[in-house]
């Protein structure tokens, strides 16, 4: 790996956003870690895409993020292949309803293992990679945080965690290392619970821009902070307006 060459460690990035942000850091020449827990095939399949453009220029790392035997193990393959670290993407995520009448201890720690947990243990593990790149990490969030979702509570709790960290991280990991946050708004339908076009449409017009988002703009937002030096410990909505509802 030439030195110069710039690494980027995403989470959840076989499939939907995350590979979408795998492959436009890796347009702009970034060596991508690709991080998978089931999803293996999405994974490996676009590691073969990424290298037939650019050889040995992409590798998975399997870990599951409720075992902190697995996360090691990622992590020592990690530390082990690679010198440095530029950029952390904390994209993987659960995320399903829990309404108050059923959510269980269960269900809150998966969420909030996945969302906050786990986000904050490898910015601890991979803090001197990234500090000796004066590197920066990137959090994925939500846009509706801050004002709540009906049936999510868990979910936004754990997501209000994850900002609460970007601030408080990015005071302390300062000034070598920058925190910041991306939370989309509608960018990609669920795949599972699929909803109604009657549903699709309102809640499409609660946008300013009239329209849904695509994986697109999250990437190109995380490259924005990426590349924005000046900046730290802020939360970056790309949800088309709707937060201003």
């Amino acid at each position: 790996m030439m030195e110069k060459e710039k690494v980027v460690f995403i989470t959840g990035g076989g499939k939907r956003i995350g590979a979408c942000i795998a492959r436009y850091f890796h347009e702009k020449g970034f060596k991508v870690l690709l991080h998978f827990n089931e999803s293996s095939s999405h994974a490996i399949q676009l590691k073969e895409e990424l290298s037939e453009i650019r050889e040995n220029s992409c590798e998975t790392v399997q870990a599951n993020f409720f075992s902190e035997s697995s996360l090691k193990q990622a992590l020592a393959s990690i530390s082990k292949k690679n010198k440095k670290l530029d950029v952390l993407i904390n994209n993987a995520s659960s995320y399903f309803p829990t309404p108050i009448e059923i959510a269980s201890k269960e269900d809150w720690k998966n969420l909030l293992d996945t969302n906050a947990t786990a986000p904050f243990f490898l910015i601890q593990a991979l803090k001197p990679m990234l500090k000796a790149s004066k590197g920066c990490v990137i959090n994925i969030s939500d846009s509706l945080v801050s004002s709540g979702i009906k049936d999510f509570s868990l979910y936004a709790a754990a997501k209000a965690a994850l900002e609460s960290l970007t601030k408080s991280l990015a005071k302390e990991l300062a000034p070598e290392i920058r925190v910041n946050a991306v939370a989309p708004g509608i960018i990609l339908w669920p795949e599972e619970n699929e909803l109604s076009e009657e549903i699709k449409l309102a809640i499409i017009n609660k946008t300013s821009v009239g329209r849904i988002g695509t994986p697109q703009d999250i990437a190109a937002a995380s490259y924005f902070l990426y590349q924005s030096t000046y900046i730290t410990g802020q939360v970056l909505n790309v949800d088309g307006g709707r937060s201003l509802v």
